[in-house]
């Protein structure tokens, strides 16, 4: 019966085969300190190369593990996942985090307060910078909000929470980071959704391959009338970047191949483009999806060089 699991816990995994193997022994150990509520750990591998599979289903035979013949990407990864999982709440997660006895408990507390709330997400902290990472604190990625973000103004005016209001709507710079609220879009990468919601909104939108499909469920969700919250009471570590290199904080400790490299960073850029049209395209002038697209392809080719984001 899936009322005997509370949260089903999906990790989508493409090589990264050591930190995996971590983050399953973090997530085991707070299952086993939670003794009120019931889980389930379910890895759905892409096709890793580095002997990922094998050494989970060797070292953690508890867990459900599926194996993709190829990379289906995130979405459809995650997709799987939910239709092998039983639990009311699912917990899309990456591999590269680290949380402790508290997250999970903490998070279905506050996510049982209030069934309006349909995705939370904790306070993620940079594991090499100690910063949020903002890409859990999102605001949609409107023409304004994205070219003021590109355009550096959100920075240029973080001091400033009257300014941030207006400059800063691409990661909600001018909240308060120390109580939780609502926001937009919150990261896949651990990304806490009840069951329920999840169904209504559609799921994962398969045309995305990786990055945005998160931004794009927030969305679905929002238009089917759930709250998406920042839960700042609970805390975990993201290393970020750790199978692709696009991230300069983690490129030099991250595991991954010029070939995956550069699927990578083609989709990030990509999939900005697939969600501007799925939600934007009637809303604004051709002009401004010219402008728009234009604006994706000159960021896109200056980054080319060093591949980070």
């Amino acid at each position: 019966m899936r009322e005997t699991t509370d949260v089903s816990i999906v990790l989508v995994t493409y090589n990264g085969c050591e930190i995996t193997l971590r983050a399953l022994e973090l997530y085991s150990q707070a299952i086993a300190a939670d003794d009120a509520h019931r889980y389930e750990l379910i890895v759905v591998d892409n096709a890793s190369r580095d002997g990922l599979a094998d050494a989970v289903a060797a070292r953690y035979p508890g867990v459900r593990l599926i194996c993709n013949a190829e990379n289906l990407g995130f979405a459809r990864a995650g997709n799987i996942g939910f239709q092998a999982s039983k639990g009311r709440y699912l917990l899309f997660s990456n591999s590269d985090i680290e949380l402790d006895e508290e997250t999970l408990p903490t998070l279905i507390a506050c996510m049982d307060a209030d069934p309006q709330v349909g995705a939370c997400t904790p306070y993620l902290e940079l594991v090499r910078t100690g910063e949020v990472d903002w890409g859990a604190h999102r605001g949609f990625p409107t023409p304004w909000a994205a070219f003021t973000y590109f355009a550096r103004l959100e920075a240029l005016f973080r001091w400033s929470k009257p300014l941030s209001r207006l400059f800063g709507q691409y990661h909600l710079t001018d909240r308060d980071l120390t109580v939780a609220h609502e926001v937009d879009a919150i990261r896949g990468g651990f990304f806490l959704v009840r069951r329920d919601a999840f169904v209504e909104a559609g799921g994962w939108d398969e045309d995305y391959f990786m990055y945005a499909e998160d931004i794009d469920l927030c969305y679905m969700l929002k238009q089917h009338g759930y709250l998406v919250m920042f839960y700042p009471q609970a805390r975990v570590l993201h290393y970020h970047g750790m199978t692709t290199g696009l991230k300069r904080h983690s490129q030099d400790i991250a595991v991954y191949d010029a070939a995956d490299q550069e699927r990578a960073y083609n989709a990030f850029y990509d999939t900005m483009k697939t969600f501007y049209d799925k939600h934007y395209r009637d809303a604004y002038s051709p002009l401004a999806r010219w402008l728009v697209f234009a604006a994706i392809d000159l960021r896109k080719r200056l980054g080319a060089r060093n591949k980070t984001v």
